[in-house]
């Protein structure tokens, strides 16, 4: 692996921190500074898509203001993949937020993110957030967890 690659794929790494960091405290402004404008996104609630981050954003908006206090973050599995300008991550995220009365509301999900290199930076130009659901009901399996060894291994 060259020397280049790994600069590159640190750079993703502290990008997906600062994403934890920015929604624990709701910072819309640096979180969606990850994001290229022609984003298409698919994320776990609302529409079925989002283009371009300007209704991305709106989008955040929304989400943020639904969860009472901080929010909550946090990406295990986490793997990058560098080629050239184009680069993605996948991890699963344990996510969520106290609700009216205070109680932490969370649940887990899984994530891609493509990159492509922008303007000499990093940026977001596809993310995708989904949860399982169980094929018979048709319900969100939204108590499913990896198991103890996967989580510690993120």
């Amino acid at each position: 692996m060259t020397q280049d690659i790994r600069q590159d794929e640190s750079r993703i790494r502290q990008l997906h921190e600062a994403f934890e960091r920015d929604i624990k405290t709701k910072a819309l402004d640096p979180i969606m500074a990850q994001y290229a404008d022609d984003l298409v996104a698919f994320d776990a609630v609302g529409a079925l898509q989002f283009k371009g981050v300007d209704e991305y954003r709106a989008h955040w908006q929304r989400c943020f203001e639904f969860c009472q206090g901080e929010g909550f973050f946090e990406s295990h599995e986490l793997h990058v993949t560098v080629v050239g300008d184009l680069a993605y991550s996948r991890m699963l995220n344990h996510c969520g937020g106290p609700n009216a009365e205070g109680e932490m509301q969370t649940g887990w999900m899984r994530g891609t993110r493509v990159w492509a290199r922008r303007d000499g930076d990093w940026k977001v130009i596809h993310e995708h957030f989904s949860m399982p659901f169980d094929m018979e009901s048709g319900q969100v399996c939204m108590s499913q967890e990896p198991s103890s060894d996967q989580q510690q291994a993120g």
